[in-house]
């Protein structure tokens, strides 16, 4: 073989190790992602019901600590959250009340050493969320969650409620994996909340909590081991989650995973042969850039459909117990005969207002827009409904607002209600933007099949490294915003086959130009 051949072949075994360490790490990878979904869904299911606790916990029968006015809304609580038993007791550990319809349960999860060692923690003012607790059999383990009733920043009663680890287990569930993988939740004493064989395996030997309990030692996230279970060569890869002391594991066997690795390995091995001889380093470059680009759309993608799942079912667990105490705290303060103090009902009447109005708009964004009922629409009518509907905003400031028309017709194809919507929101971010007296304008203008509609303001300009993340959902510049409004619109008019185009000079102007169907356009649909 000749110096060259020599010289090709080593090339060709470098590209080929480099790239099947490449397909390695791309599937750890993979698994960290989705592994880190499934953990964020069970923090937001979590933090739901440790909300719902907190706000249950500063209602005025549950800090009276009589046991004949808390009973009820125990019960309430249990239902809304979801959980078998809502339990409030004494400082000491006596049990006040309950709504549990097994008789001995609380009392049995009282006597576990780590249900006390928890109660403890919780005296000094945090919030706790158990390890497993067993009550009868592994088939009826559960969890605590468990927070602090507090009067006068001073912790009264402990408020805790009880889920089954059976509700972990469907949170944590993944579909489409392979028998030689699984997920599993593991407590910090190594003891399985969730485990496809939990049955089988119950009770865990000293063995497998102590392989288990060897993964908290670990910060980056991967170990390989020999797993103690079936004694077979594994990859664990595994997260934390944010309030439990838990850690959410994919265990792949080491086997299955080269082999995984090795068939898309060869599958391109006439690819990276092609490569080395006739583009070069640089063509490999270049595909490996768009693989990995193609690779972020879907995760992002995906990332975003979990969103809108994760954000409409906490709106539904806890709008209705939010709705329940508002009704109530309403008619307390309605009444008399009980001294209540009407700063503090102000106050909880408020923050819930806004925990309601902030749930409406997640709901707007999880949940898919309604059909688009296609009309022609006269923009500049719609405008100056929408400018007489804001016109007192534009008085308490002072704002000088310029309508500039086009002489001909300004017809344009969509959803008179969706549009509307959409420039209400314009004009009010620019009335928002702009100090008193300042100005704003809008100019309807045609761009050849497209209607123009610009919404410009003379605030103080936005930076480019921000405009480039308007219209993210979450990505807001104000005090007390959510980002969500902006990121409708753009699902509206994208809807609409339009686009919103930015225009900013920090310190001069800011100016949104909203681009839909013309009516007359040679692709309009509507007849």
């Amino acid at each position: 073989m000749t110096v060259v051949g020599t010289l090709l072949l080593v090339m060709i075994i470098v590209l080929t190790l480099n790239y099947f360490k490449y397909q390695y790490q791309a599937v750890v990878t993979g698994e960290r992602e989705r592994l880190t979904v499934i953990a964020d869904y069970l923090d937001l299911r979590l933090n739901a019901r440790l909300v719902g606790l907190n706000l249950l916990a500063a209602h005025p029968d549950v800090r009276s600590l009589q046991p004949e006015r808390v009973q009820s809304d125990l019960l309430a609580a249990a239902k809304v959250l979801d959980v078998v038993n809502v339990a409030l007791y004494k400082y000491d550990g006596s049990l006040i009340s309950d709504c549990c319809s097994v008789p001995g349960q609380i009392k049995s999860s009282f006597g576990q050493p780590y249900f006390k060692r928890d109660f403890k923690s919780v005296l000094t003012g945090g919030s706790h969320v158990s390890e497993r607790l067993l009550n009868s059999d592994v088939e009826n383990a559960y969890v605590s969650l468990q927070v602090p009733v507090l009067e006068e920043d001073q912790v009264i009663a402990v408020l805790a409620a009880y889920v089954p680890i059976s509700d972990i287990s469907l949170a944590a569930y993944r579909e489409g994996m392979s028998k030689s993988q699984y997920t599993m939740v593991v407590d910090g004493n190594g003891q399985f909340i969730h485990h496809p064989r939990l049955n089988q395996i119950f009770p865990e030997s000293p063995l497998v909590k102590q392989q288990m309990q060897e993964l908290f030692l670990h910060k980056n996230g991967v170990v390989r081991m020999n797993s103690a279970l079936d004694g077979v060569d594994t990859l664990f890869i595994y997260t934390d989650l944010h309030n439990a002391r838990w850690r959410v594991v994919t265990a792949i066997r080491m086997d299955a995973l080269y082999g995984g690795v090795l068939r898309k390995t060869l599958a391109d091995a006439e690819s990276f042969l092609w490569l080395a001889i006739c583009f070069g380093l640089l063509y490999g470059v270049r595909r490996q850039a768009s693989f990995h680009e193609r690779e972020r759309e879907q995760l992002r993608l995906e990332r975003m459909m979990c969103v809108n799942q994760l954000t409409a079912g906490i709106a539904h667990e806890i709008r209705n117990p939010l709705t329940s105490i508002k009704g109530f705290i309403q008619l307390m303060a309605r009444r008399g005969d009980k001294p209540v103090s009407p700063e503090h009902l102000e106050i909880i009447i408020s923050e819930i207002g806004r925990i309601d109005n902030l749930i409406s708009e997640f709901q707007m964004l999880a949940k898919p827009l309604k059909e688009t009922l296609f009309e022609k629409v006269d923009v500049c009518k719609l405008l100056h409904d929408v400018l007489l509907l804001m016109e007192g905003q534009f008085d308490n400031k002072n704002i000088a607002f310029d309508l500039q028309l086009p002489q001909s017709d300004c017809l344009a194809l969509g959803d008179i209600a969706q549009l509307k919507q959409v420039f209400i929101n314009l004009v009010k971010n620019a009335l928002e933007a702009v100090p008193v007296d300042g100005n704003v304008a809008v100019i309807v203008s045609r761009q050849k099949d497209m209607m123009a509609i610009t919404v410009e303001n003379d605030g103080e300009g936005i930076s480019p490294e921000i405009v480039e993340k308007l219209g993210t959902p979450f990505f807001t510049t104000k005090a007390n915003g959510t980002g969500l409004g902006l990121s409708v619109c753009y699902s509206i008019i994208q809807n609409h086959g339009g686009k919103i185009l930015i225009s900013s000079q920090a310190g001069r102007r800011t100016a949104f130009t909203v681009l839909v169907p013309a009516a007359d356009h040679e692709g309009c649909c509507y007849k």
